[in-house]
């Protein structure tokens, strides 16, 4: 006898027969019916074929501003959040499947924003597909800096050290699960940009990347929306939160209104440059490990500069010059070392 099929198996059923009708024939979904549609999917009872059918329908339909803060209440409904005591966190990061053109130097920025006394969180996983590259968990571990902690450890750490990482598999657990099913796959889905946008910690300011300038507007008010009061969405390095060293489009999400502008290194004294190839994980380690610790200064301009966004977004400076000013003053002064010191410890 044909086992009976639960009413949300029901609703999945006939939500993926309107999604999967085509770019055209396809039917957007409302904010709740994305998150049940997702939370669905995380279950026990979805079948590897529904989800593969299900995110290979919407690559095509394509995700509009409300379905993907329904999937992203699906994804922290389901995930070990936190809620440090930290005023001003600035919530950072790019692509869970990491880097593979450009050198990964958000992390080292990053660290320079928490010396300033700006807490940062950040996330990422390892061994995601289709790039598979240099993620900021990779690179902590190749730093000497623990990256897959429980939850609340991160949320101390924030608190008493204004740093921690929050990897996918000790936090996201219910996506994790569909890990597998996304391997074999080998392509980018809502799941990828998702990832993105989560605000895992409460912070109320964002940096993150996205790869196509058509996205950013649409990154940002789907992350501001849910309840953040600003949110700055840049074209980055490999879609990362790291901004290159030429002039990129923004989308800028603050107090409920976006605003898209451009942002250019040449205004803040940095002369356009293309940005180093990615490296392996060891040898980005030590390039990051070598300037932070003020032994070389090949990569000196792009740390800075995006240090001086992150320190301007997180409110420590009245705009992205006097935060360039201020990273260059803590470099000077030996702040920067210490914090690298301090997190390795």
């Amino acid at each position: 006898m044909q086992q009976q099929m639960s009413q949300a198996a029901e609703a999945f059923r006939k939500r993926l027969i309107a999604t999967a009708k085509g770019s055209r024939g396809a039917k957007d979904m409302s904010r709740e019916e994305a998150c049940e549609a997702l939370t669905f999917l995380m279950s026990a009872e979805a079948h590897p074929a529904q989800v593969g059918a299900f995110l290979t329908a919407m690559r095509f339909k394509g995700a509009r501003v409300e379905e993907m803060k329904g999937f992203l209440d699906a994804m922290e409904g389901s995930a070990d959040l936190i809620k440090p005591k930290a005023e001003g966190l600035l919530n950072c990061n790019g692509p869970y499947d990491g880097r593979k053109n450009a050198l990964h130097l958000s992390l080292a920025a990053a660290i320079v924003t928490a010396a300033a006394g700006v807490p940062v969180v950040m996330h990422s996983s390892s061994g995601l597909p289709p790039k598979d590259g240099v993620t900021t968990a990779r690179l902590l571990e190749a730093l000497g800096i623990p990256a897959y902690l429980e939850p609340q450890r991160v949320s101390r750490n924030i608190q008493e050290k204004g740093f921690g990482h929050l990897h996918a598999s000790c936090y996201l657990h219910a996506v994790e699960r569909l890990k597998p099913i996304r391997q074999t796959l080998f392509y980018r889905s809502f799941l990828h940009a998702c990832e993105v946008m989560l605000n895992p910690a409460d912070a109320p300011y964002s940096l993150i990347g996205a790869a196509h300038k058509s996205f950013l507007e649409r990154f940002a008010s789907t992350a501001g929306e849910r309840g953040q009061r600003r949110v700055m969405v840049v074209q980055g390095l490999d879609g990362c939160d790291e901004l290159p060293m030429e002039a990129v489009a923004v989308a800028d999400f603050n107090h409920g209104e976006v605003a898209q502008y451009i942002l250019d290194p040449a205004d803040f004294g940095f002369k356009h440059r293309p940005h180093h190839p990615c490296e392996s994980v060891d040898a980005t380690a030590r390039r990051v490990e070598d300037a932070l610790m003020g032994k070389s200064d090949q990569h000196l301009d792009a740390i800075l500069y995006n240090a001086g966004v992150r320190l301007y977004l997180g409110n420590k400076t009245d705009d992205i010059g006097a935060g360039v000013a201020l990273a260059v003053k803590l470099f000077e002064s030996g702040r920067v070392a210490e914090k690298l010191l301090e997190l390795q410890h």
